[in-house]
């Protein structure tokens, strides 16, 4: 295990080079003129336009371009955006709201989801079973900021939920966003789930366990979910990070001040520093998730062994 864990953080860094090269890349030397795209639509000096070449080290080839800035992002010194403000402390503020929008949501999809999917698994082929199935398909179908814009209406017209949610601190005000931004996994992990528990129970260790005396909810709970479990681990651990990456939608549409609502306002003014060092983060989530579901492997299933 520990060799196999050191073979994954090994391949991890080369996918997080290869990934904030792509990024840096497309936001800086893809560009006809960087300093363009570094300054926006305001017209620059000669002595303005200096300073940014200088500051983000222009006047050097592209490749040791990247190198500085992996130097300052691996030592912490995330630097500042195009207006002088430090991308750090943008992070830093915005950071709470995304962990707080994706892990209400993480938890909505995972117990929902597995729970329903479990229920629906063993009621497989009633009408149960077909409305669920029916209802996932139409939430896959619809797209996130069609089901946020439709909630964010409702709410504003009735009265019902906060569409504005801003900076404020309260749970509840968080509840319908991570509804949205969990939507689309939600109804996946209900299929998944119901597949693979479907499949296991009629599976001949099953068999044998009833055939034991077993009770059902034992034979459930303890053999059949444990053995399911693993391609539903596998979409939740990457899932997470997706949470993260995709709340750029929905705290657009309420309001919410975190990383995929700064990510959004930074394309829109086309600031690369601020674009590159975000996703480079969010690059670092999925990795580590991914390595988390690879390790989780071994602890459902006594089975599974790395060598």
């Amino acid at each position: 295990m520990f060799r196999y864990i050191i073979r994954r953080l090994l391949q991890m860094v080369l996918a997080f080079f290869g990934t904030t090269l792509l990024v840096y890349w497309l936001m800086f030397a893809a560009s006809g003129d960087p300093i363009a795209a570094l300054a926006g639509e305001k017209p620059l000096s000669p002595s303005v336009r200096q300073a940014l070449i200088q500051e983000f080290h222009l006047d050097q080839p592209f490749i040791v371009q990247y190198l500085y800035y992996m130097r300052d992002l691996l030592t912490f010194d995330l630097g500042v955006n195009t207006s002088g403000r430090d991308i750090g402390q943008i992070v830093a503020t915005a950071w709470p709201y995304t962990l707080k929008l994706a892990f209400i949501a993480f938890i909505f999809v995972v117990v929902v989801g597995i729970t329903l999917g479990v229920i629906v698994a063993m009621k497989r082929g009633g009408v149960f079973d077909t409305v669920v199935l029916l209802l996932t398909l139409i939430v896959i179908s619809i797209p996130v900021f069609v089901i946020g814009s439709t909630l964010a209406l409702f709410g504003a017209k009735w009265g019902l939920w906060t569409t504005n949610v801003g900076g404020s601190g309260k749970l509840l005000a968080y509840l319908v966003p991570a509804l949205v931004l969990g939507s689309l996994s939600l109804a996946t992990a209900v299929r998944l789930t119901r597949s693979s528990v479907g499949e296991n129970l009629r599976a001949d260790y099953v068999r044998t366990a009833k055939s034991k005396g077993l009770k059902r909810s034992r034979v459930v709970g303890v053999h059949v979910l444990r053995n399911s479990l693993i391609p539903v681990i596998t979409f939740l651990g990457i899932e997470l990070g997706g949470l993260m990456g995709g709340a750029i939608v929905t705290e657009k549409i309420f309001n919410i001040p975190g990383i995929g609502f700064e990510l959004a306002k930074a394309i829109g003014l086309e600031d690369g520093p601020t674009v590159v060092t975000i996703v480079s983060l969010l690059v670092i989530v999925y990795l580590l998730m991914n390595l988390l579901v690879d390790v989780l492997y071994a602890v459902l299933d006594p089975r599974i062994r790395y060598e």
